[in-house]
């Protein structure tokens, strides 16, 4: 799964909203069948994303945020993306987005029912649950990305357990890094004080995440600014890549920088994550750097 640096949240209901060229701004559109969508409109909203029609909305990507499947919604919510064969409104959906989980046998289970459509979207999984926090390594085994999902978790517990959600967030991007997914942080629910936003984001770039669900446009550009990995930073890695193996030395200090196989190895996997390709070309330049002489 790509790292998205900024996920705007829609209902589903509100989906003509958003169906207007230049409408979305973010990294990705997530409609949302799940907590934005009242119980008792869910049926509607399925039917209105059946109807729909997103071809002339130049989304930059699109996600499903669905019921999870222990609830007569959630098996609707499968039972409809199969049958639209995993499209809405024309255009293929690139994520699924999987709530209320516990282990990786959650995973598996939709894994299994999307591949009965054309083009199977990519799984990312919410980390929203005591159980899901204690196996994150399991399920972002068997994930394309994780989703933190603080209100949720929270609601599990007696209080706002602030050591316990430092404690679940540094499992799940530990957990994201081990397997080389993206790790989006959870939503903010601050909507007019946008220093409040940045402050929200810059800690959870510091803690490992890489983007950032927003619930409102407004929060979308904060958002962006903080984990969106541009042209410059994906040169930087690729150049620390390149320039150490070009280097006769284990340990080199060049250009007021250390040049090291543990930053040489995160240069690598952050490429990897933001840039496939320029980690492809990276790879590519230190084959030949290092290949012998004829």
């Amino acid at each position: 799964m790509k790292a998205y640096a900024s996920l705007l949240y829609t209902p589903a209901l509100l989906l003509a909203s958003v169906a207007r060229p230049g409408k979305v701004k973010a990294d990705m559109l997530v409609l949302d069948l799940e907590d934005s969508t009242h119980p008792a409109r869910k049926a509607e909203a399925r039917a209105l994303l059946a109807q729909a029609d997103l071809t002339g909305a130049g989304l930059p990507a699109l996600g499903l945020r669905v019921n999870t499947i222990a609830t007569p919604d959630g098996l609707k919510d499968l039972q409809a993306l199969i049958e639209m064969d995993a499209t809405i409104g024309g255009v293929p959906l690139d994520v699924v987005f999987i709530p209320k989980i516990s282990g990786p046998g959650d995973v598996a289970v939709y894994r299994s029912l999307l591949s009965h459509t054309s083009r199977p979207p990519q799984i990312c999984s919410f980390i929203e649950t005591v159980d899901s926090v204690e196996n994150a390594a399991d399920i972002a085994a068997v994930s394309d990305g994780l989703c933190f999902g603080q209100a949720d978790l929270t609601a599990e517990l007696y209080a706002e357990n602030a050591f316990y959600l430092d404690h679940a967030r540094a499992r799940l991007c530990a957990a994201a890094a081990k397997y080389r997914v993206p790790a989006i942080d959870t939503n903010s629910f601050e909507l007019h004080d946008l220093d409040v936003v940045a402050a929200q984001c810059r800690a959870a770039r510091d803690a490992g995440f890489t983007g950032k669900a927003a619930i409102h446009p407004r929060q979308v550009e904060v958002i962006a600014e903080t984990f969106t990995v541009g042209p410059e930073e994906i040169a930087d890695y690729r150049s620390v890549v390149e320039d150490y193996h070009s280097t006769p030395y284990g340990f080199a200090v060049e250009e007021g920088r250390v040049l090291a196989p543990p930053f040489v190895l995160r240069a690598q996997r952050m490429l990897q994550l933001h840039a496939p390709e320029a980690a492809a070309a990276a790879a590519a330049a230190v084959v030949h750097a290092t290949a012998p002489a004829e």
